[in-house]
C-alpha cells in the first residue's frame, strides 16, 4: 500500500492497527504500532507518493532530505517522494496519514498553473497547526471524512467526490509552501516592472492573434534578454510559455461555455494549429482531452 520498508522495534512486540480509506490517487489512514518503532523505506525513498503525517498522540522523529522534524499533535510532517527518509515513532504514537500519489498531485499542480510543471514538486517539511491556513486545511479534510462516512452523503456521487478530492489537494497547494508557490499565487506580493506588465496585458488582449517574441520586444521597448529575465523572475516562466499558458486557459474556458464551435475551431482560434500536440499538452495540464471537457459540459461540438 505504501512502499517496501524495514520495520524494527526495541521490544520486537507489535500491537499494530491500521485503518485505510482509499480513493483514486489519495488515501486517508490511521496507524499505530504499539511500540517504539523505526521505519525505513527499503530504497530510502517513497518514490511515487507524498506522505503527510499528523500524530494524534505521542511523537515521531523524521529525518528527511537532510532535515529533522520533531512531529507531535501540533506539528505534522510532510515527506516528499524524492528525498531520503527514515522515521522513529514513539510507543504511544497514533498517526493520521494522508498519502497522495505523485501523479495526481503533479497533475493538479499543472492544472492550477495552467502549464506542465518543470521539475519535481517539493513541499516544506512541516505543517504547523499554529498556522491558520494549515489548521484550516486539516478542518476541511476532517469535515470531508466525517461527511463521507455518512451512509447518505452526497459524496457517494463519484463526480462530486472527485471534485472534492481535487479541492482538498488544491487547498493543500495553496496553504503549504513549496517550490511552485510563487507562480501559483501569481507572485502578487512582487511589483512587476512596467515592461512585464505591458507584455502581459498585450498578451491577454490579443491572445487569439499571432504573438511572437519580436512583437513583445518591439511593444515593450526593452531587449529580448531583459524581457525574458523579467518574466522568469516575476512569472517563473518565459514570455512565450506565458503565451501558451494563457491560450490553454482561454481554450478551457471556451470549452466549458456552451458554444456552436467544435474543439478544432476553438483550438485554432487561440493559435493552436498542430492539433495533436495541442491535445497532448491539454491532457498533460488538465488530465483530460479537450473533447472530454466539452462533452462533459454538453457544449462544444465534437470534431
Amino acid at each position: 500500500m505504501y512502499c517496501k520498508h524495514r520495520l524494527s522495534s526495541r521490544t520486537g512486540q507489535l500491537d499494530a492497527c491500521h485503518y485505510h480509506m482509499p480513493f483514486n490517487g489519495i488515501s486517508f489512514n490511521y496507524m499505530q504500532y504499539g511500540t517504539e518503532s523505526r521505519i525505513e523505506p527499503e530504497s530510502g525513498y517513497l518514490r511515487d507518493f507524498y506522505l503527510i503525517q499528523l500524530p494524534l498522540k505521542g511523537w515521531a522523529h523524521i529525518e528527511s532530505g537532510g532535515q529533522v522534524v520533531e512531529s507531535d499533535p501540533a506539528r505534522a510532517s510532510v515527506i516528499n517522494p524524492s528525498v531520503f527518509t527514515k522515521m522513529l515513532w514513539s510507543q504511544d504514537c497514533r498517526q493520521f496519514l494522508v498519502q497522495i500519489t505523485k501523479e495526481r498531485l503533479e497533475r493538479i499542480t499543472a492544472s492550477c498553473l495552467g502549464m506542465p510543471i518543470q521539475g519535481a514538486l517539493v513541499f516544506d517539511s512541516v505543517m504547523d497547526n499554529g498556522n491558520a491556513q494549515h489548521a484550516s486545511w486539516w478542518r476541511h479534510l476532517f469535515s470531508f471524512i466525517c461527511e463521507y462516512s455518512q451512509e447518505c452523503s452526497f459524496y457517494r456521487n463519484s463526480e462530486i467526490l472527485e471534485t472534492e478530492l481535487d479541492n482538498i489537494i488544491k487547498a493543500l497547494l495553496y496553504s503549504l509552501n513549496h517550490n511552485y508557490t510563487a507562480p501559483l499565487l501569481n507572485d502578487t506580493q512582487k511589483v512587476r516592472p512596467r515592461h512585464v506588465r505591458l507584455a502581459m496585458d498585450y498578451i491577454h488582449d490579443h491572445i487569439s492573434e499571432k504573438l511572437s517574441m519580436d512583437t513583445l520586444v518591439e511593444l515593450t521597448g526593452v531587449s529580448e534578454r531583459r524581457l525574458y529575465e523579467g518574466f522568469r523572475r516575476f512569472q517563473n516562466i518565459s514570455p512565450m510559455r506565458y503565451v501558451q499558458q494563457t491560450r490553454l486557459k482561454a481554450v478551457r474556458r471556451a470549452l466549458q461555455t456552451c458554444s456552436d464551435s467544435s474543439v478544432t475551431q476553438i483550438a485554432t482560434e487561440y493559435g493552436f494549429t498542430q492539433l495533436g500536440r495541442f491535445a497532448a499538452l491539454y491532457r498533460q495540464v488538465y488530465g483530460e482531452l479537450p473533447s472530454e471537457t466539452g462533452a462533459r459540459r454538453g457544449c462544444a461540438k465534437p470534431d
